[in-house]
Protein backbone atom coordinates (compact mmCIF):
# COMPACT_ATOMS: atom_id res chain seq x y z
CA UNK A 1 0.00 0.00 0.00
CA UNK A 2 1.41 3.04 -1.11
CA UNK A 3 -0.80 6.61 -0.81
CA UNK A 4 1.42 8.93 -2.33
CA UNK A 5 -0.54 11.05 -5.49
CA UNK A 6 -3.29 12.94 -6.09
CA UNK A 7 -6.70 12.29 -4.54
CA UNK A 8 -10.12 13.42 -5.22
CA UNK A 9 -11.51 14.70 -1.83
CA UNK A 10 -15.39 15.26 -0.94
CA UNK A 11 -16.70 15.59 2.83
CA UNK A 12 -20.46 16.50 3.93
CA UNK A 13 -20.66 17.88 7.31
CA UNK A 14 -24.28 18.83 7.97
CA UNK A 15 -24.24 22.86 7.62
CA UNK A 16 -22.24 22.21 3.70
CA UNK A 17 -20.09 20.30 1.69
CA UNK A 18 -16.66 20.45 0.87
CA UNK A 19 -14.64 19.22 -2.68
CA UNK A 20 -11.04 19.28 -3.90
CA UNK A 21 -7.90 17.64 -4.15
CA UNK A 22 -5.57 15.68 -1.85
CA UNK A 23 -2.04 15.89 -2.67
CA UNK A 24 0.00 13.10 -0.92
CA UNK A 25 3.41 12.22 0.43
CA UNK A 26 4.20 8.73 2.05
CA UNK A 27 7.36 8.08 3.34
CA UNK A 28 7.22 4.77 5.75
CA UNK A 29 4.28 5.25 8.32
CA UNK A 30 4.33 9.35 7.91
CA UNK A 31 2.28 11.51 5.76
CA UNK A 32 2.44 14.70 4.47
CA UNK A 33 1.23 16.65 1.70
CA UNK A 34 -2.02 19.21 1.35
CA UNK A 35 -5.24 19.58 0.42
CA UNK A 36 -7.09 22.39 -1.32
CA UNK A 37 -11.01 22.62 -1.62
CA UNK A 38 -14.02 24.92 -1.97
CA UNK A 39 -16.01 25.25 1.07
CA UNK A 40 -20.08 25.52 0.62
CA UNK A 41 -21.59 26.39 3.42
CA UNK A 42 -25.34 26.67 3.56
CA UNK A 43 -26.71 29.69 2.27
CA UNK A 44 -23.29 30.94 1.73
CA UNK A 45 -21.06 32.01 -1.05
CA UNK A 46 -18.21 29.23 -1.61
CA UNK A 47 -14.50 29.95 -0.49
CA UNK A 48 -10.99 28.62 -1.51
CA UNK A 49 -9.16 27.43 0.80
CA UNK A 50 -5.78 25.01 1.15
CA UNK A 51 -4.40 23.18 4.76
CA UNK A 52 -1.04 21.98 4.96
CA UNK A 53 -0.99 18.48 6.34
CA UNK A 54 1.22 15.70 8.42
CA UNK A 55 -0.20 12.38 9.52
CA UNK A 56 0.28 8.70 9.50
CA UNK A 57 -0.78 5.17 8.42
CA UNK A 58 -1.05 2.33 10.55
CA UNK A 59 -2.01 -1.23 8.53
CA UNK A 60 -5.27 0.33 6.78
CA UNK A 61 -6.31 3.03 9.48
CA UNK A 62 -5.28 7.11 7.77
CA UNK A 63 -5.02 9.50 10.31
CA UNK A 64 -4.20 13.30 9.06
CA UNK A 65 -4.29 16.93 10.36
CA UNK A 66 -3.70 20.32 9.22
CA UNK A 67 -1.25 22.28 10.65
CA UNK A 68 -1.79 25.78 8.65
CA UNK A 69 -3.93 27.02 6.42
CA UNK A 70 -4.17 29.52 3.97
CA UNK A 71 -7.31 31.05 1.95
CA UNK A 72 -6.87 30.77 -1.67
CA UNK A 73 -9.86 32.86 -2.68
CA UNK A 74 -13.16 34.69 -0.77
CA UNK A 75 -15.29 37.10 -1.42
CA UNK A 76 -15.71 37.95 2.44
CA UNK A 77 -14.02 37.53 5.57
CA UNK A 78 -13.37 33.97 6.76
CA UNK A 79 -12.50 32.47 9.90
CA UNK A 80 -11.78 29.20 9.71
CA UNK A 81 -10.58 26.27 12.16
CA UNK A 82 -8.28 23.62 11.66
CA UNK A 83 -9.44 20.14 10.05
CA UNK A 84 -8.56 16.46 10.85
CA UNK A 85 -9.34 13.59 9.28
CA UNK A 86 -9.83 9.87 10.66
CA UNK A 87 -9.98 7.38 7.81
CA UNK A 88 -10.20 3.48 7.01
CA UNK A 89 -8.76 2.61 3.83
CA UNK A 90 -11.50 0.79 1.92
CA UNK A 91 -9.34 -0.04 -1.28
CA UNK A 92 -6.32 0.61 -2.67
CA UNK A 93 -7.67 3.53 -3.55
CA UNK A 94 -10.45 4.73 -1.49
CA UNK A 95 -10.58 5.99 2.33
CA UNK A 96 -13.78 6.30 4.11
CA UNK A 97 -14.01 8.27 7.84
CA UNK A 98 -14.76 10.79 9.61
CA UNK A 99 -13.35 14.17 9.69
CA UNK A 100 -13.46 17.18 12.87
CA UNK A 101 -12.71 20.53 12.92
CA UNK A 102 -11.01 22.46 16.04
CA UNK A 103 -14.79 24.25 16.92
CA UNK A 104 -15.99 20.64 17.24
CA UNK A 105 -17.52 20.29 13.64
CA UNK A 106 -17.42 16.95 12.72
CA UNK A 107 -18.11 15.03 9.05
CA UNK A 108 -18.04 12.07 6.93
CA UNK A 109 -15.03 12.08 3.73
CA UNK A 110 -13.93 9.98 0.95
CA UNK A 111 -10.55 10.30 -0.38
CA UNK A 112 -10.40 8.33 -4.09
CA UNK A 113 -7.33 8.12 -6.05
CA UNK A 114 -6.64 9.50 -8.92
CA UNK A 115 -2.88 9.18 -10.08
CA UNK A 116 0.31 7.76 -8.52
CA UNK A 117 2.47 10.24 -9.78
CA UNK A 118 1.82 13.35 -8.37
CA UNK A 119 4.24 13.31 -5.62
CA UNK A 120 6.75 16.46 -7.34
CA UNK A 121 3.37 18.92 -6.67
CA UNK A 122 3.93 18.44 -2.89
Amino acid sequence: MHLTGKWKYFENYGAGIAEGELYLKQEGSRLSGRIVFTDRLKGEMPYMIQEFLTGKVEEHKVRLEATEFDIIHSDFSVSYELDSWFGILVEDTVIKGASLDEQGVAGNFEFVKMDGSMSDKL
